[in-house]
């Protein structure tokens, strides 16, 4: 409880015994509160900075301002009531947190009885000197932060049983108050240096909660790093160890998975901000990601942003047992893209290329064709021969002089010209399904190579489009009939 509340919880005690003329006026002087009864050099000690420290001394967690100046000789007054205080304050707890109300479980009796036995104890102990030792008392409050973490709860309940805790501290305090020998002021002094205990230990019990939360997010990420291995493995690992992984790992196994391939780790350094069923091992080389149901609604959209800024490639889905397909399949990508081969594009998904992969390992099976079926054009200067092939690649994929004009941007009657051209050269080989199809496979493998010398600029991929799918040259190849 911050400060503030504590000044208003000290008013409300001071209020309550307003009226009580069992102390008299005397009470409230300054002679009073620091005459009688405080020790020598109790004044100064009692004034000490909190979370000041002696060698070895417990640093409190976001320690700050100042412990009231209370004369010690009131904690010799208070240890009597500490017995019937920790019983009184375990009754409360049980009965106003459903959480601590457990019967049956000894444990948590214990626990309950343990913490506020330490609370009362230390309680005390720091009025007598505000500078005591809080090493075993940060110990069982940082444990009981624990021990709501690995309960899988926030710290609401531990937090509501400091204050029922405060609460009946403050009533046994205002209680005692009417027979104790200390001026009325110094019950507002201890309601004072309650609440801002209690705020002390409830940062304690927060330090303990972060740790557990730590260590449990760090053992979940190693058993989620060892599954990503065991399902990129080669051969695929077995099944039954699978299932045990993904269970220890709490994920749930999909139906397929895109394996993601990245050039380099995130410049944070840290993982990367995608839902927490995307397996990530960001330490191997290349860094590597499992997204589970790539095809989902919304999951190519989710991936592409949370890769945002980063340079990689998505493998196909493919089955759980096939992980390490998808994952050779994103390498290849990547490699391709690093050449350039798909522009621009910072996340390639390798179903945007196939046929473009296709082509690429054609390779001197593929030069071979192209020397055989682009015969024709052999003996031409370089720009003539580039531009009555990239003629015919649009009419292979169109089919009509207009829209190769469309595609090309040029006037129609230059494109039927050139087409024209093209009749003249190639012949019988515009009407033979076979030879249109193999055009278009060695023009598509000639288009899709990085055609600009070292020194041009790169070709852009017009917003990263998906090229036509697996399949696609050969229907296109056969509509070409229709001049």
């Amino acid at each position: 409880m911050s400060g503030p509340a504590a000044g208003r919880g000290a008013g409300r005690a001071d209020l309550r015994l307003a009226g009580q003329e069992t102390h008299g006026a005397a009470g409230l002087s300054g002679g009073a509160r620091n005459g009688d009864g405080v020790r020598n050099g109790d004044g100064a000690r009692n004034g000490a900075v909190r979370g000041s420290s002696r060698p070895g001394r417990e640093t409190l967690p976001g320690a700050a301002g100042a412990w009231p100046a209370i004369p010690a000789k009131v904690a010799d007054q208070l240890r009597p009531m500490l017995p019937a205080l920790v019983e009184e304050m375990i009754a409360e707890i049980q009965a106003s947190v459903a959480e601590y109300a457990r019967p049956g479980d000894g444990s948590y009796a214990h626990a309950v009885r343990r913490g506020a036995e330490e609370a009362a104890q230390q309680f005390v102990d720091r009025i007598a000197d505000p500078d005591t030792s809080w090493d075993q008392a940060a110990e069982v409050f940082r444990r009981l932060g624990e021990g709501e973490a690995s309960e899988g709860r926030s710290l609401e309940a531990l937090q509501s049983a400091l204050r029922a805790g405060a609460r009946v501290a403050l009533r046994s305090l205002t209680r005692a108050s009417q027979w104790m020998e200390f001026p009325l002021e110094t019950l507002g002094l201890l309601a004072e240096a309650l609440f801002t205990f209690i705020d002390e230990i409830a940062a304690l019990s927060a330090e303990g909660y972060a740790q557990a939360q730590a260590r449990v997010a760090g053992e979940l990420q190693r058993r989620q790093r060892r599954l990503l291995s065991l399902l990129l493995a080669e051969p695929p690992a077995a099944a039954q160890a699978v299932s045990e992984a993904a269970r220890l790992a709490q994920w749930r196994q999909p139906r397929l998975v895109s394996v993601v391939v990245l050039a380099t780790r995130s410049p944070s350094g840290g993982p990367i901000p995608l839902p927490a069923e995307v397996l990530q091992d960001l330490d191997r080389t290349p860094p590597v990601l499992i997204v589970p149901d790539p095809y989902g609604p919304g999951r190519r959209e989710m991936l592409d942003r949370g890769l945002r800024g980063l340079q990689g490639a998505v493998g196909s889905p493919v089955g759980l047992r096939d992980a390490a397909t998808s994952l050779h399949w994103a390498r290849e990508a990547l490699g391709l893209a690093e050449q350039g081969a798909f522009g621009d594009c910072p996340i390639v998904h390798c179903d945007d290329h196939l046929t473009d992969m296709v082509l690429r390992r054609g390779g001197d099976l593929l030069d071979r064709l192209e020397t055989r079926r682009l015969a024709p054009l052999r003996g031409m200067a370089a720009g003539r021969r580039d531009m009555l092939a990239e003629t015919l690649l649009a009419w292979l994929e169109t089919g009509k002089s207009s829209s190769v004009a469309a595609r090309l941007f040029i006037h129609p009657q230059t494109a039927r010209y050139r087409l024209h051209k093209l009749q003249d050269l190639f012949g019988d080989q515009l009407d033979n399904p076979d030879a249109r199809f193999e055009l278009a496979l060695v023009l598509r493998a000639r288009h899709a190579g990085p055609q600009q010398g070292p020194s041009d600029p790169p070709v852009r991929d017009p917003a990263c489009r998906p090229g036509p799918p697996a399949g696609e040259a050969r229907r296109t190849g056969r509509q070409a009939g229709s001049r």
